[in-house]
C-alpha cells in the first residue's frame, strides 16, 4: 500500500496511540529496529521494523518531510546522547 522506502532524516507523525503527537525522526536503522527521536519528547524510540510497517500502513502514522539536514544531524546527536545515558527506554512493542 505504502511504497516510500524510510531513510535517515524522514520524519513521521504519529496520529494515534500511545505515542499519538509525537514526531518521529529516522536516526538509524538496523537489521530488526528503526530508531527514531521523538519530538517534542526528546526520548529515543526503537521501533521494531514489522510494527512499524504495520502503523504506516494503518495510517498511525504518516511521512511528513525529510529533515533539514542541519536539523537530522542534531537529532542524531541527541539520540546519541540519550543512548549513552542510563535513562535509555525499553524498545516500543507496537503502538
Amino acid at each position: 500500500m505504502f511504497s516510500r522506502k524510510s531513510e535517515i532524516g524522514h520524519i513521521y507523525a504519529v496520529h494515534s496511540g500511545t505515542y499519538a503527537g509525537e514526531m518521529l525522526i529516522l536516526v538509524e536503522k538496523t537489521a530488526q529496529f528503526y530508531n527514531f527521536l521523538a519530538v517534542p519528547t526528546m526520548l529515543n524510540r526503537n521501533v521494531p521494523k514489522e510494527s512499524f510497517e504495520l502503523a504506516r500502513n494503518s495510517n498511525i502514522i504518516k511521512y511528513v518531510e525529510q529533515g533539514p539536514k542541519e536539523v537530522v544531524a542534531v537529532c542524531v546527536e541527541q539520540y546519541k546522547k540519550n543512548e549513552d545515558s542510563n535513562n535509555r527506554l525499553n524498545p516500543i512493542k507496537s503502538f
